[in-house]
């Protein structure tokens, strides 16, 4: 079962403030456009935010939008998503 319902209010603020500052420390870190980080670290919180684990969120985007994206990545993407969300309703950790 879902964890979050539908009807559950998400904090969209705080949720996109963490997408933009996972994604400036990485492009800021890794030298990767800003803009492409951006949109896989979006599609990575946001399945973060819905429950999904890491290993099913890496496969997606593998099979889907970024062939090659790194496990690594994905699991730190998803591991800062929680520490920085916390217990938020609608956008806590897993």
């Amino acid at each position: 079962m879902n964890p979050n319902p539908p009807f559950v209010p998400v904090d969209t603020f705080r949720i996109t403030s963490v997408i933009e500052q996972l994604a400036y420390e990485f492009a800021v870190h890794s030298g990767e456009p800003q803009r492409l980080v951006a949109m896989l670290v979006e599609i990575i919180v946001w399945r973060t935010v819905n429950g999904q684990p890491a290993e099913q969120i890496a496969a997606f985007l593998n099979a889907h939008i970024a062939p090659g994206v790194r496990d690594d990545f994905v699991a730190w993407v998803v591991s800062e998503t929680g520490r920085r969300l916390g217990s938020i309703s609608g956008g806590g950790a897993r």
